[in-house]
């Protein structure tokens, strides 16, 4: 569809909401699994956010998510009902979700945003995973091995980059395979989903990758996004993230044991994301995107190598 056709279609898609006389609606550029609007009204400013990946089952366990967070009054954007009462608004070709626009910015990863994440994610591992709605992680190893081995060198990555995604899983994927601690995890926790204003942190948002699966995976992913220094996890940061998670809820050595090895394919899991999603179609910045993730977790895989 058209930019104009959405932005035609956003107006109407608001008619059936209570917020106000629009004056201006603009694409939002960031992003690689939705397509968002911002829409400036009289009442205030909205997000609109078409639900491209999502299949409506999943968007309908979100929206449960979302009622369990809010009792726990966790920080993030939490969707507005339409005048019926839905959330999910069945529009085509995509669902939408309208959100209260909420002010902050992305962060540059310092300490203070490292132990605030931190916090909060420990946070989030608290809430009893029994509370909340049931679901597989997408980013699963057996896929990703399969998908990455099939895949048409250039397409999205070439053949020095699968070879590199290759060796790197390999180095941790045998704890991949451990029983560790499991509950709800946000799923792809990197600085571009959270919102800070003056450094206090605003919101985590975008849970449509939320799931049940190893707490680790979680608090792997968050450390890609949040402990690097040049693209290379960086044990101080590493370390102070720890020091602020754990207060909360203790890693067992289990989890300690596998901490690089879920940095590593949470880097690599990350990667075959974005190539499932390019295979479909390609967006800007995309290859770029794979490349550094997969740098990311051989540079964790291989910390002597250049």
């Amino acid at each position: 569809m058209r930019p104009e056709n959405y932005t035609a279609q956003t107006r109407e898609i608001l008619a059936s909401y209570s917020t106000g006389k629009i004056y201006r609606i603009s694409r939002v550029s960031r992003g690689f699994a939705n397509i968002n609007f911002i829409a400036e009204t009289d009442t205030g400013r909205y997000l609109v956010r078409f639900c491209r990946k999502q299949s409506l089952e999943n968007i309908e366990k979100e929206v449960l998510l979302m009622q369990v967070l809010q009792k726990h009054n966790f920080p993030t954007a939490y969707p507005l009902p339409d005048r019926t009462g839905k959330v999910i608004h069945p529009a085509t070709p995509f669902p939408v979700m309208v959100y209260p626009f909420l002010s902050g910015k992305q962060p540059q990863p310092l300490d203070e945003e490292i132990r605030q994440v931190a916090e909060a994610l420990a946070r989030l591992h608290t809430i009893p995973p029994d509370k909340v709605p049931q679901k597989k992680n997408s980013i699963d190893p057996a896929r990703c091995f399969s998908l990455i081995t099939r895949h048409e060198s250039g397409r999205c990555a070439n053949n020095e980059l699968i070879a590199m995604w290759v060796e790197c899983f390999r180095k941790a994927e045998p704890c991949l395979s451990k029983e560790l601690p499991i509950g709800l995890i946000h799923g792809d926790l990197f600085p571009d989903n959270t919102l800070f204003d003056n450094r206090n942190l605003v919101a985590i948002l975008d849970f449509e990758e939320f799931a049940i699966d190893t707490y680790l995976f979680d608090i792997g992913m968050a450390m890609n996004g949040f402990c690097l220094t040049d693209n290379i996890p960086d044990k101080r940061k590493i370390d102070l993230f720890l020091s602020s998670y754990e207060p909360i809820r203790p890693l067992v050595p289990a989890e300690k044991a596998c901490l690089d090895a879920y940095i590593i394919w949470t880097a690599l899991g990350m990667a075959c994301w974005h190539i499932r999603d390019c295979l479909h179609q390609e967006k800007p910045e995309q290859k770029k995107r794979i490349r550094e993730l997969i740098l990311m977790a051989c540079n964790q895989a291989n910390p002597s190598k250049p």
